[in-house]
């Protein structure tokens, strides 16, 4: 690395940490916060700084490194000046720890909430820092929210967010693949055969799984494999794919017929199922209203030969008329 590289990499990240510290402070205003996000949009190396001194602020805010439970620790056990007070200061001190201590572990595990959609059309909610998720049927989300982080786990189904801004980074677990956002608007699917897509729509977003690890710009998605592979997919040409499912129709390009079912079952009480496996890798392109199963068969009968029939249980089954 040149001085001169060095320099820039040394000046970018004190502005990151100059954004780090101002977004703590309790008189940041909003101006302040849609600049930092402008910032942060104008290069993927603003994403990388932040990211690095973010983690930092954190570490350094770790139980070990706490300066009030130090303090705390350091009073509870100076011996007393006077001998009237030896058993009021203890019990300070010893409350104070505790309480710090109390606030510190709270933080590192706080209560998850539940948000749920089962019903067969998509749900919005307003998380409790503020973001919005549009959660798809049949979709299960938890998240935990501390005063020094914001975690969500995607259980299954499918999701999109739009981050809430703040100084505490965001970050989606999905199987073995975690999602690490800032203000931004992206989408995230668990499929049931351990496969995750992740869509960026604004912003910017970096998904790790193992030591693998892929920095997402708007416009961009990628699929990652049950083994951990992460795969780049092709550029969204459209945000019409990304965008249709939140408003009730489903899109889809080439997509294994194995992942048409499964989101179309997601809509309707007549569920579909892949009776020969040679299909199940059926590319398969339209645009489908959610929950209508018979548009879809019609479709796969017309271009792909494939007819549903009928099973006791209600489910159709499909396979080749050929």
């Amino acid at each position: 690395m040149t001085r001169d590289a060095y320099m820039d990499d040394t000046l970018l990240f004190e502005r990151a940490s100059a954004w780090v510290a101002r977004l703590e402070a309790p008189d940041c205003t909003s101006i302040e916060r849609e600049a930092f996000e402008d910032w942060l949009a104008e290069h993927p190396s603003h994403v990388s700084a932040w990211a690095q001194a973010e983690t930092l602020h954190q570490r350094s805010a770790g139980l070990s490194g706490d300066p009030w439970l130090r303090t705390a620790a350091t009073r509870a056990a100076r011996v007393p000046v006077r001998r009237w007070l030896p058993s009021v200061a203890a019990a300070a001190g010893v409350c104070l720890a505790v309480g710090i201590g109390w606030m510190v572990f709270t933080d590192g595990n706080p209560t998850p909430l539940i948000y749920a959609n089962a019903s067969h059309q998509p749900q919005v909610r307003t998380l409790a820092d503020g973001s919005v998720a549009t959660l798809d049927a049949g979709t299960t989300l938890s998240a935990r929210f501390g005063w020094r982080k914001r975690e969500l786990e995607l259980e299954r189904g499918r999701m999109q967010l739009q981050v809430a801004a703040s100084s505490r980074a965001l970050r989606v677990q999905a199987g073995g693949s975690s999602i690490r956002d800032i203000g931004t608007t992206f989408q995230v699917e668990r499929l049931t055969d351990g496969r995750v897509e992740v869509a960026l729509l604004e912003g910017a977003v970096e998904v790790t799984s193992g030591s693998a690890q892929h920095t997402l710009a708007p416009g961009q998605q990628l699929q990652v494999s049950p083994s951990g592979r992460i795969q780049p997919g092709p550029q969204l040409s459209t945000t019409a794919a990304a965008e249709a499912w939140p408003e009730g129709r489903l899109v889809f390009d080439a997509t294994p017929l194995s992942t048409v079912v499964e989101r179309m079952n997601r809509y309707g009480s007549t569920p579909l199922v892949i009776a020969d496996p040679d299909i199940a890798d059926l590319a398969v392109s339209g645009t489908f209203r959610a929950g209508d199963a018979h548009e879809l068969l019609s479709a796969l009968e017309l271009g792909w030969s494939i007819a549903g029939q009928p099973r006791k249980d209600g489910a159709l089954e499909l396979r080749r008329t050929y």
